[in-house]
């Protein structure tokens, strides 16, 4: 899937963990969550958060393509910014929505066509440069101007599109156990490139803007096949699978991130356009430092967390996010005159809800059999089609109303941005929904399910179709779904079930998780 010889790591490495487990030492027992920093994980670490940095420095106020003339970017970063994740909006929806894929990756055998991926990266490295070369010169605002920024951020826009496909399906083929720490550790460092760029001028900053797309292609050329939209969905996968509740929980989980970047970018436009006067220029490098040890702590002290319990608990990501954007939009009272803390607090609600959403993402291609196109496509998309929109918003409200009037309008503002948060959390994508996406085979790989399964089924007599069914109740099915899948009655779902709890000696779903677990504890 990856590449011969990674592949071949792969297998090795869950050999021995298998072999370990089924000692009687348990202290011989591989860690639940563990990180070995080998090539390809850091081509995984390094590859992705170069990319995340490089669209999140388009977004933030503070990036690279900050200039002079209007605090908050202005002349530059605005149409660019607006441009590209628009486009990068749209591109990716349609992509989730065609039939056929979009922006096709090779299939497994083939050799990888990597002219497109690199003629995508040199176009995101070309429009940063030029992005930088342009804020810098601009003094004045202009057509001539606004209109090389839009065709910069389209330029953008197709390298945004075609990278968070192809990150979202590379992250979608590797076990969960293999990629959680590599993941959240590349989304603390990309907060690294935000400190340093208050630090460098005109040329730094041209750097950076070119070298992390190159970076981001060094990442994904270290696997000499990509992995395939088919080879990541390829277990009994169908085109069906991906309709009924498994589309509807894509949906709701697009509509929860829609609302919180709606609501991020909203809070930090309305800290830039409302407050009484802009945070000084020397305390950024200080902002994005508090935000990258915030982000480390949290997610540190999640992962210890799911590593004593030895359970993935995605839901503490989601909490995280929600609790910081409820917080900092609550400080937005506060930022009229104190504008740190809230401008801080609602960075790291955004870091934490792009890990939980990448995190749910991998859920939904396990446990639902969703191509990654079409999750990835349409979750990011409307992420990214979110920020320009609550960009808007805020600048429409600062238009709007006077500028006497901001500071009295700033505690509604930051209600209504919690109420928007908690309409997200409570009926968007509630917790019960998330606790559905979390894999509840704490210690079998993605690809050791089927066998152990097969093994029990072997082992207690299990009719064919009763097997089917076992392997869909060990992946967290419900009857409804398993009456769909296999063109049944509901009472014949029941009946199958009740016959091989009997046979098994269990009597609930969780007594048959933990049947399967049993001989690797």
């Amino acid at each position: 899937m990856l590449g011969e010889d990674f592949v071949k790591e792969r297998q090795g490495a869950r050999a021995q963990v298998r072999t370990r487990s089924e000692g009687n030492d348990a202290s011989e027992v591989a860690p639940f969550l563990s990180m070995y920093l080998d090539g390809p994980r850091a081509r995984l670490l390094l590859g992705f958060a170069a990319f995340s940095a490089w669209v999140n420095l388009l977004i933030g106020f503070e990036g690279f393509l900050r200039d002079t003339v209007v605090y908050g970017g202005g002349v530059v970063r605005d149409p660019l910014f607006v441009a590209a994740l628009l486009l990068g909006g749209a591109l990716l929806i349609a992509a989730a929505l065609r039939q056929r894929p979009f922006l096709r990756l090779p299939e497994d055998g083939e050799m990888p066509r990597w002219r497109g991926a690199a003629v995508c990266g040199i176009l995101g490295s070309l429009s940063g440069v030029a992005g930088v070369a342009l804020s810098s010169s601009a003094t004045t605002t202009g057509s001539v101007v606004m209109t090389l920024a839009v065709v910069l951020g389209m330029m953008a826009a197709v390298f945004i599109a075609r990278y968070t496909l192809a990150w979202g399906v590379l992250i979608a083929s590797f076990d969960l156990r293999e990629m959680m720490v590599a993941l959240c550790t590349a989304l603390c460092l990309q907060w690294v490139p935000f400190i340093a760029v208050q630090f460098l001028g005109a040329v730094g900053k041209a750097v950076l803007a070119g070298g992390l797309p190159l970076l981001s292609l060094w990442g994904l050329r270290g696997f000499t096949s990509t992995p395939s939209e088919s080879a990541s969905s390829r277990e009994g996968s169908s085109a069906g699978e991906a309709e009924g509740d498994s589309r509807w929980i894509v949906a709701r989980m697009a509509a929860a991130l829609f609302c919180f970047a709606f609501v991020v970018q909203f809070v930090w436009t309305c800290n830039v356009v409302m407050t009484s006067e802009p945070l000084d220029q020397g305390l950024f490098w200080l902002v994005y430092l508090c935000v990258f040890v915030a982000c480390a702590v949290i997610m540190i002290a999640i992962l210890c967390l799911m590593d004593r319990w030895g359970a993935y608990r995605m839901e503490l990501f989601y909490r995280a996010a929600f609790a910081f954007g409820v917080v900092g939009s609550a400080a937005l009272p506060l930022a009229y005159n104190h504008l740190f803390f809230s401008y801080a607090v609602i960075y790291v609600a955004y870091a934490l809800m792009s890990a939980a959403m990448w995190l749910l993402v991998w859920s939904v291609v396990f446990m639902r059999h969703v191509p990654p196109r079409r999750v990835v496509g349409l979750v990011f998309g409307l992420q990214y089609i979110a920020l320009p929109c609550g960009f808007g918003a805020a600048k429409l409200m600062q238009q709007l109303a006077a500028a006497s009037a901001s500071s009295d309008l700033l505690p509604y503002v930051g209600f209504s941005a919690i109420a928007l948060l908690v309409v997200a959390f409570v009926f968007v994508l509630p917790e019960r929904t998330l606790l559905l996406l979390s894999p509840r085979l704490l210690r079998l790989s993605h690809e050791s399910l089927d066998e152990r399964c097969r093994e029990v089924a072997v082992t207690h007599g299990l009719t064919e179709r009763e097997t089917e069914i076992f392997a869909l109740l060990a992946r967290g099915r419900d009857v409804g779904y398993i009456e769909k899948e296999l063109f049944i009655s509901r009472n014949t779902v029941n009946t199958h079930r009740k016959n091989l709890y009997r046979k098994l000696g269990i009597h609930t779903q969780q007594e048959l998780l933990s049947l399967i677990e049993a001989s690797l504890n």
